[in-house]
């Protein structure tokens, strides 16, 4: 009895953690959630737009007192802004659901949690390692705010550093054995992440109350985690099974321009692409505190709502499917 209420407790304070992470993101990105014209809102059903920042606020909190249905009207008004913009398609918003969907007494859920994490977790660090500009540059960037103190060529190699502590800690996640060392690391990486964007770059605080949930993470879904793998995918519905096996393979398609950079856990790899033109996307960064997603189909949507007659975008991707395809670089141009 004392172990069920010292769990139900955990989860309670948990819950209200990535509540509270959600709540304060929302905030710091309240344009976002606003029916505007610029930055435009890009649809992908024809459906009414409305602002939307208030009604989610409203239903987290109507998750401190009511979970499950907070819960639910959370995640359908997620859903409903997102099909209403496909700028909101922000990795931090639906991790977070997901996250409090893993605090209910489900066991599903719970493992759909887990899932979700040791898939972030691995693909974060392979698809760094897989991005040039991000072991050139973009690490080393991030390593130098907290880590400028150590040797240069420590410094040089964060990128490499980074990128393998992220696969490391998604394998670890797996094997029960190195599991509370696993939840201990994460705390110590998205610790590092937090204070290095919010106190040495000072950049994209839309991410912010993300790495905080996720320092915390693996205490709740990790720490006392007994079960083998093996034997949750054998307990586990068929339907279920799919779902795992569909998250955790699922990023592969990114590099065939299958599934999204965001929703392929591609975070901060520089090897996404990328558009040039009058009004650029990357307003949205300025306007609403996101970057915008690296998708072609929404650079495209996007011109063909903000550029006049001869204005002219091109689209770049270096990814090696796009490459042998010739479509590396386009270059679309606006009618009358």
């Amino acid at each position: 009895m004392k172990r069920l209420l010292s769990a139900e407790r955990g989860s309670l304070l948990f819950r209200l953690l990535v509540i509270g992470c959600q709540a304060v993101t929302i905030l710091l990105t309240w344009e976002l959630w606003q029916n505007r014209t610029l930055p435009p809102l890009l649809p992908a059903l024809p459906l009414p737009p409305f602002d939307m920042a208030a009604l989610l606020l409203i239903s987290l909190a109507v998750m401190v007192v009511r979970p499950r249905t907070g819960l639910i009207a959370h995640t359908l008004l997620l859903a409903y802004a997102m099909l209403t913009d496909q700028t909101r398609l922000q990795p931090e918003f639906i991790s977070l659901a997901i996250l409090l969907w893993g605090t209910l007494n489900n066991p599903t859920a719970k493992t759909i949690a887990r899932t979700h994490l040791i898939a972030m977790w691995t693909w974060a660090g392979v698809n760094k390692l897989l991005s040039p500009a991000f072991i050139a540059s973009t690490g080393p960037a991030m390593m130098r705010p907290l880590f400028g103190f150590m040797p240069e060529w420590l410094i040089e190699n964060g990128g490499i550093i980074i990128a393998l502590t992220e696969i490391v800690l998604g394998l670890m996640v797996i094997l029960p054995i190195t599991r509370r060392p696993a939840a201990m690391l994460a705390f110590a990486l998205h610790t590092g992440i937090f204070l290095t964007l919010a106190f040495g770059l000072k950049y994209n605080s839309a991410v912010w109350g993300w790495n905080v949930a996720l320092a915390f993470a693996g205490f709740y879904f990790v720490w006392n985690w007994r079960e083998s793998p093996f034997a949750v995918v054998r307990g586990a519905h068929p339907v279920l099974v799919g779902v795992i096996v569909l998250m955790l393979i699922s990023p592969i398609g990114f590099y065939v321009g299958v599934f999204d950079a965001y929703l392929s856990y591609n975070l901060y790899s520089s090897n996404t692409a990328d558009a040039y033109a009058r009004i650029s996307p990357g307003i949205s960064m300025r306007e609403l505190n996101v970057p915008f997603p690296p998708e072609h189909r929404l650079y495209e949507q996007f011109f063909r709502i903000t550029c006049e007659p001869g204005d002219i975008m091109t689209i770049r991707d270096s990814r090696a499917y796009f490459v042998d395809q010739a479509l590396n670089e386009r270059t679309l141009t606006c009618g009358a």
